[in-house]
Parts: structure tokens; sequence; C-alpha cells
């Protein structure tokens, strides 16, 4: 068989506070990465004769030449002894997860990429080796070689241990056809956090905060041990330092999530750098009754229940 077919998942961030800029500019952050049964993307895999990689895709603003697909197969082969190992492969990428949602489907997809080529090996890499590639797409990358909660802490590249504990609960995750630019949010934020410093506000890069990767509201909240947990004691903590420059630019977001607010979500938040907007609610008829709601001005909006994975 020469013809494979892959799904790369989604994950919402379950919050995000910055906790400081490091000299080269990235911010260091922490937040709690949960994938998602839906959306996906799908990678259609061709094996063919010799090396290297071609990417097809109809979506645009997508780059078919440099894209995490074409990275992470380089960043794979690298690893190898000999090149000619990496097998050539045609990738037909049918996306799913919106782009410039928040929702890593770049990231996925990569990591999707780098599981399948490894799955080829006759002796596969190990999980830290292909980390190794992984770290080398993006930040995010990592995590979806998992496919577990994670906590989330550094550049985005320092993964523990999480547990969701929210039986019961259900998800409501709205993708408005609107597309925000990770790098964009970033300065964004710090431009929104200078005004604020400006004003004599001290803002969340004042020296006391800078790297320390202890700042999660919900981190106060959490079990002993090393696995972080968010609970329905400490859900309602969730905040995303990146949401207030967003929304400024895009005000449609917060319309979103206080329609959320008011359908029944005990808390409503945006995912990453957005723009998709999430609510968390107890009962699943609310949700349901949200996302109908919703559905007839957004288009894609989804219901999931929380812990039932992937």
């Amino acid at each position: 068989m020469n013809e494979y077919r892959i799904k790369a998942y989604a994950k919402i961030n379950l919050g995000l506070e910055i906790t400081g800029v490091l000299p080269n500019g990235y911010h260091t952050l922490d937040s709690v990465f949960y994938p998602l049964a839906r959306p996906f993307d799908v990678l259609e895999v061709e094996r063919r004769e010799g090396a290297g990689i071609r990417v097809f895709c109809d979506t645009p603003g997508i780059d078919l030449e440099h894209n995490t697909l074409t990275k992470a197969y380089a960043a794979f082969a690298a690893l190898l002894p000999e090149r000619a190992a990496c097998p050539g492969v045609d990738v037909t990428l049918r996306k799913g997860i919106p782009h410039g949602a928040g929702l890593g489907g770049g990231s996925s997809d990569a990591a999707a990429l780098l599981l399948w080529l490894n799955s080829c090996l006759e002796t596969p890499l190990t999980l830290e080796e292909l980390e190794k590639a992984a770290i080398k797409v993006g930040a995010d990358v990592p995590f979806f070689l998992h496919g577990r909660p994670r906590r989330v802490t550094g550049i985005g590249e320092v993964l523990t241990p999480a547990a969701v504990e929210l039986p019961g609960w259900w998800l409501v995750l709205v993708c408005p056809p609107v597309s925000v630019s990770t790098p964009w949010a970033y300065r964004a934020y710090d431009d929104l956090t200078a005004e604020a410093e400006k004003a004599g506000d001290k803002g969340l890069t004042n020296p006391e905060s800078k790297d320390n990767e202890t700042l999660l509201v919900m981190g106060k909240y959490a079990g002993t041990g090393t696995t972080f947990r968010i609970t329905t004691e400490n859900v309602l903590q969730i905040r995303n330092d990146l949401e207030p420059a967003v929304v400024r630019e895009y005000p449609q977001l917060e319309t979103i999530r206080q329609h959320l607010l008011h359908s029944g979500a005990a808390c409503a938040r945006m995912s990453g750098s957005g723009s998709s907007m999430f609510g968390l609610f107890s009962a699943r008829h609310a949700a349901e009754a949200a996302a109908q709601s919703l559905e007839s001005q957004y288009g894609k909006v989804f219901v999931l229940p929380m812990n039932a994975g992937m």
C-alpha cells in the first residue's frame, strides 16, 4: 500500500498567560494545551520513487514550497544517517482546521507527518529524537506528538503532564471567518502592554514576572504532585493574556464570547492567538442550544464532550 490517510487533530489553550519576554523577542508563556477530536486536517500521503516532499493544497494562503510539512520532512531527514532512508512523498493537505484560528493546525500537520515518517523506518527513532525534529519546525509541534493534555511553559517547548478533569462538561468551539496572525497577536499584546505601562500600569512583563513560569492563575488551585490539574473548582479562573489585544482589533470575537456566556457557558475564552473562541458548559442541552444559535452567524461551530479524548 502506497497511499495513506492521516488525521491531524486540533487543540485549544485552556488558559494562556504570558510570563515574560526573552532578549530575542520570544515570549515565554504558561498554558494548558487540550487536544480535540474535531476539527481536524487530513493528510493524504503517497509514497513515490526518489526522495523529497511535494505538498498540494487548495486552501488559499498556504505556501506550498515552504510550510510546516516541508520543514518537518527536512528536520526528520536530517536526523537519519542516510537521507535516502527518508521516503519520497506527495502530501495532499485537506484543511478542516481553520487557518489563523489559534488551534494549531500547521503544528499538528507537521507532527502527524513526523509520526508517519517514523513509522516507515525499519528502526524507528525514539520519541525524544522525534521531538528534536519537531522543535525545529515550531514550538507547538512537540505537543502534537503526544496527543494528550499538557501544561506548556517556556516558549511552548517545555511539556509537563496535565489532567483535565471535567466529567459531564461540554465544549462549544466557534471558528469565525477571521484569520489572526500569531506574530501579529504577540506584537499587539506588546503594544497594549506598553500603553498600559505608560499609563502607570506595571503590565505583565515587569521584572518580577519574567520567566518564572508560575503565573497560571489556575496554578494555585492545582493539585499536588507533578500532574497539573484543571477541575470544576478552578476552570472558571481561565484567562488568555492575548485576548484583550486581539479583541481590540477584532471586536466581533468579544461578541461571540458574550453570546457564549449569555447562553450559559461557565467561562468563555479565546484559544491561543485567536480567532477561535470556546465556551465550557456544564450541561449538554445548553451547549447544543448555544451552538445552534451561533451556527447561523459564524458557520463552523463544534460541540464536544470534555474528557472524551481522541
